[in-house]
């Protein structure tokens, strides 16, 4: 019985683990996982969790399969080598773990504050246990201080609002959300923060974070110092690229498939925001930290191991933030876009951008509070369709992005 084996534990591996047992029931599937829950769904952690009061992960769909007879789950364990003339995985206990096809979906980890500058208790929201620990302290009150102005710093200051907290978030940019690349966005976000009592320290560094008195934490930064219960860092991820490199895999800032999810090794796969994948409608290479794309490539590697040659996946990535009663959803590259053109009013409560490149190809989307639109330019762009000339016909009054 052919033997596939699924390093990691989060969405990428679950979907992967689901499409395998049903492509494939003639074979056996390992899960190695350096977890101890089961698959969980992870934006939940940044978003309902911290503002709710859940006391487990929220589980993904699906989860039954964790049951099932030709699985196997190999939780608490790491994955340290990967021998690909031997076909096999080296793990941390000492145990080698023989495969006929691997699934890479290592995911990605939090990136960290230089050592140096951190001499008092800091957290980083990354996993259950990590929000479990930030949430015992987001009390009615507390001081919270937030380095980081991307999605998962704004998400968890909605939440300590939304708890009663008192909040600062410092972002060493000009700008929120400057990953972004769009001013529409960055000022909006920023004003929607300002007006639930968030205070936003714009180009400001952090140079030292120590002890003060009364188990407090001292944030000392370019702007002057803030006293803090509780210091949450969110400044990015990154690919968690290492097995895949130490085995000479192919990698520049994740690891490389094509739309099959294979990688420079046809027995070995990878999925989920470990990898840098072409996205077609574009022409160009990316790495996705969406959740979708995580759940639809897991899908496909799953089917691409056992064996089914028409699993693609080379989409647009998609995400989505919800903060306060507001959402925003993202889709496509939008350091691609030369132009902007609007339905409705940056400034106001809902509004759609559109991003264009110089041959007037649609490359991004932005939408606050208008998920229909999204939807509506997802299908298209997911059928290979011409957009609704209602965006479309926007192009006209398109203007230069001032980032």
């Amino acid at each position: 019985m052919e033997h596939i084996v699924i390093v990691g534990g989060g969405l990428a591996a679950h979907q992967s683990a689901r499409s395998l047992l049903q492509a494939r029931p003639d074979a056996r599937v390992s899960m190695v996982s350096a977890e101890h829950h089961r698959p969980y769904d992870r934006p939940h952690l940044s978003k309902g969790f911290l503002a709710g009061d859940d006391v487990e992960p929220q589980l993904l769909a699906g989860a039954d399969i964790h049951a099932h007879a030709r699985l196997k789950l190999l939780h608490g364990r790491r994955a340290e080598a990967i021998d690909r003339t031997a076909a096999r995985i080296r793990l941390d206990n000492g145990e080698a773990l023989g495969y006929d096809r691997l699934i890479l979906a290592t995911g990605s980890r939090v990136r960290q504050l230089p050592a140096d500058q951190v001499r008092a208790p800091v957290h980083y929201l990354r996993t259950f246990d990590e929000a479990l620990a930030i949430r015992a302290k987001l009390v009615e009150g507390a001081a919270v201080v937030i380095v980081g102005g991307g999605f998962i710093g704004l998400e968890v200051a909605a939440a300590a609002r939304q708890r009663g907290c008192r909040v600062t978030v410092i972002e060493p940019r000009q700008h929120l959300l400057a990953r972004t690349g769009s001013a529409a966005l960055s000022q909006w976000i920023e004003a929607l923060h300002r007006a639930h009592g968030v205070d936003i320290q714009l180009g400001t560094q952090v140079l030292n974070i120590g002890q003060a008195d009364g188990g407090k934490a001292r944030v000392d930064t370019s702007a002057g110092a803030i006293l803090a219960d509780i210091v949450i860092v969110g400044i990015g991820v990154q690919p968690n690229v290492e097995l895949a490199a130490g085995c000479g895999l192919s990698v520049d800032d994740g690891i490389l498939v094509d739309v099959a999810c294979t990688t420079s090794d046809p027995g070995i796969f990878a999925a989920g925001e470990v990898t840098r994948y072409p996205v077609a409608h574009l022409g160009v290479t990316t790495r996705s930290e969406s959740w979708s794309a995580a759940s639809d490539q897991g899908c496909v590697a799953g089917r691409a191991a056992a064996g089914e040659t028409d699993a693609t996946y080379s989409e647009m990535p998609w995400l989505w933030s919800d903060q306060y009663h507001s959402s925003v959803q993202c889709i496509g590259l939008t350091h691609l876009a030369c132009t902007y053109s609007f339905i409705g009013e940056p400034g106001s409560a809902q509004w759609l951008a559109l991003g264009w490149s110089g041959q007037s190809q649609l490359v991004c989307a932005i939408a606050a509070n208008r998920g229909r639109d999204l939807s509506a330019i997802r299908r298209a762009l997911k059928r290979n369709e011409a957009l609704p000339d209602v965006y479309l016909s926007t192009i006209a009054s398109a203007v230069a992005n001032p980032f």
